[in-house]
């Protein structure tokens, strides 16, 4: 896959066929808006595109940075939007900032500057909701009016409904605000993840004879509610059961500022330092407490073990 982080690098010769949208978490809903461009491209023999933005629209335009609080935080991060864009099968993807110019461009403009010359679009996918141009003034039907005029196909999606929900970013966040990572998953079509290095902690499942290991809790991705989760963990390729606390681990940290995401490892005795790892989220178990002691915090754990171990056979 081509992956063009600017504008001004876009020189496409061949005609595309062109999936528009912010793909924010790339949920349920984003691949039934792939799935139109990669066979219309299959089809009409186009290149199949993606045009996506790099950082949230919204958090450009209210002008915050990642590090606020405010800010709106990622369902998965940028590396792992691109890889799941890759996964899908388009040939180009468009990873370009969502800036001033952007942001000013009137809807028209947005159309013929970018859809029509820069992506040199023969196709276009895109969802029920989709705006573009300055104020959101560009809609489905304002597209579909451009299209008609341009002699460009287009195919604008309906929602995708869950349990009577329409499947959307927010409502994932939501979800996992409250810590339901099964409907999570069932909304993004996948499992809820974190990705990170492992670094030493303070070993205590280690000490049960369960490896322990501690990968520092995103910044810029939003995290679930404190507590205990029924989880697995990919290290090497290779897949363990485990259970994870996401939290700051108040029996044993004294500083209380930093959360961590510690797992403990079903079936594993090897060392995991320094490698990159991925730990996927299925069920919250129970929350955060403080223990009186290491005794009360070590039974705890046991016994958080001994559930994810039942779950699992369920």
């Amino acid at each position: 896959m081509i992956i063009i982080n600017s504008l001004d690098q876009l020189n496409l010769k061949k005609k595309t066929s062109v999936a528009l949208g912010n793909f924010d978490g790339i949920h349920i809903g984003h691949r039934e808006i792939f799935r139109a461009a990669l066979d219309a491209a299959a089809e009409q023999d186009l290149d199949s595109l993606c045009f996506t933005f790099s950082n949230h629209p919204f958090n450009f335009i209210l002008r915050r940075e990642d590090s606020d609080p405010d800010a709106v935080k990622l369902i998965c991060t940028e590396e792992e939007k691109i890889a799941l864009i890759e996964e899908m099968g388009f040939d180009i993807l468009v990873n370009v900032p969502f800036d001033e110019y952007i942001m000013t461009m009137k809807a028209h403009d947005f159309f013929m500057n970018i859809v029509k010359e820069k992506l040199n679009a023969g196709y276009v996918s895109v969802g029920f909701n989709y705006t573009y141009g300055a104020r959101a003034t560009g809609r489905p039907d304002t597209l579909r009016s451009e299209c008609r005029d341009a002699g460009i196909g287009l195919s604008v999606h309906e929602a995708v409904i869950v349990d009577g929900e329409v499947v959307s970013s927010t409502l994932i966040r939501e979800m996992i605000a409250t810590g339901n990572m099964e409907m999570t998953a069932r909304l993004l079509g996948r499992p809820y993840s974190f990705t990170g290095t492992v670094r030493h902690g303070k070993r205590l499942g280690s000490r049960m004879g369960i490896p322990t290991i501690n990968i520092p809790a995103p910044g810029r991705q939003m995290l679930p509610p404190n507590g205990v989760y029924f989880s697995r963990i990919l290290i090497d390729g290779t897949e363990y059961n485990s259970v994870s606390n996401i939290g700051l681990n108040p029996t044993v940290n004294d500083d209380i500022r930093k959360k961590t995401i510690e797992t403990n490892i079903f079936d594993f005795d090897d060392d995991a330092y320094g490698k990159e790892v991925t730990v996927y989220f299925d069920r919250f178990s129970r929350g955060e407490r403080k223990f009186r002691n290491k005794e009360e915090l070590f039974a705890q754990i046991a016994r958080d073990c001994t559930n994810a171990l039942n779950y699992r056979k369920k």
